[in-house]
Parts: C-alpha cells; sequence; structure tokens
C-alpha cells in the first residue's frame, strides 16, 4: 500500500475513534463509578495519547507487516466502540458513568461481549503501539512516560468494566448473573442465549 494512503487511512480511523469515544454529555440519573477527580483527570489527558498517535502517523516513514496488524487493530477498535455505541443508544454514558435507569444489553455486539466499548478501546490502544513500533521519533524516555499513560488509562478502563458490573450484579442479582455466566467481559467466546438454562 502506497505509505501516503496509508497515512490518509489511519488518521480517518483515529478521527472517527477519537469522535465516538468523545460523549461528554450529562444525562439525567447518570451514577458515578469512580471519582469525579479521576474522571476530570481522564477527561482533560485522553486527548494526549491521540495526538502522539496523530503525530507517529503523520512522521511514518515505512510500512512494515506489523504496520498493516496496527491498522487492522485500530479498525477493530473503532468497530467495536461504534457498534457498543449505537447498541446502547440512550442508555450509553461517558467512561466512569452509568445510568440509574440503565438495563442490561444482550443484543447486538452486547450478545458476544459484555464491555465491547472498553475491548474497543483496548483494540485501538495496542493497534496504535502495533504501528508505532520502529515507527516513532521518541526517545526511550519520553516512551517509559508515553507507555505509564497508557495503562493509566487502561487500568481506569479495567476498574470502570468492574464496577459497571458490580452495578449490574446488584441492581438485576440473577439476569445479569446469566447474562455474565454466557458473555466474556472483552472476548467474543460465545453468544448469549435467552433459553439457556444455568
Amino acid at each position: 500500500m502506497n505509505l501516503l494512503l496509508f497515512k490518509i487511512i489511519a488518521l480517518l480511523i483515529l478521527f472517527m475513534f477519537a469522535f465516538f469515544i468523545s460523549d461528554f454529555r450529562s444525562k439525567k440519573g447518570m451514577v458515578l463509578l469512580v471519582s469525579k477527580k479521576l474522571i476530570f483527570a481522564i477527561k482533560v489527558f485522553y486527548f494526549v495519547p491521540m495526538f502522539i498517535y496523530m503525530y507517529v502517523i503523520i512522521n511514518l516513514e515505512n510500512i512494515f507487516i506489523h504496520t498493516y496488524i496496527g491498522i487492522i487493530l485500530n479498525f477493530i477498535g473503532l468497530f467495536l466502540v461504534t457498534k457498543a455505541k449505537i447498541d446502547l443508544g440512550k442508555y450509553h454514558t461517558w467512561t466512569g458513568h452509568i445510568l440509574s435507569s440503565t438495563r442490561i444489553i444482550t443484543n447486538g455486539i452486547y450478545a458476544f461481549i459484555r464491555h465491547p466499548l472498553y475491548t474497543g478501546i483496548y483494540a485501538f490502544i495496542a493497534g496504535a503501539i502495533t504501528i508505532s513500533i520502529k515507527n516513532h521519533p521518541f526517545s526511550f524516555y519520553s516512551i517509559v512516560i508515553i507507555m505509564a499513560f497508557i495503562f493509566s488509562i487502561m487500568i481506569f478502563l479495567a476498574i470502570t468494566a468492574l464496577r459497571e458490573s458490580d452495578f449490574l450484579h446488584e441492581k438485576f442479582g440473577e439476569d445479569f448473573i446469566d447474562y455474565k455466566k454466557q458473555v466474556h467481559a472483552f472476548l467474543p467466546i460465545r453468544r448469549y442465549s435467552f433459553d439457556e438454562e444455568s
């Protein structure tokens, strides 16, 4: 593939991904899953890795096999985030919140993965890291700082996913337990079945 075409595709995927995860609307009945300070910090700084990744894409000089793998992971991440947001519909909130009026969504992508939004973000991050291998202008110390920042975001998402599951378990009891038994948190191992005996 032509390097310029690759950059254009990678940047389009990045911009679309940024658009779909940037939903800061406050909705009536939103419940905090983590502290307000932590959510504020993530909202302020989550764009930093995106700008760094955009810089990497713009300055790409070579395309390797792993660069193609990275763009595929980026696309998978974009697909999961987009599909999850569409399937959640009015129940979607920004990371770190959940609606008190929420329900268990078991259709669409949620029939295969319990946390497709977080899975999509993880896939996108993995793709960005993969593309950046041998294609970045950063010093060793800069890479350590960037990776620490990315790792912090991934921990934040994992904690939020756990607290979201706890909230749904408390609110829906056996219905959520049945769903949780059938559908993996991050991997599409098995499809949800309404009729399955637990």
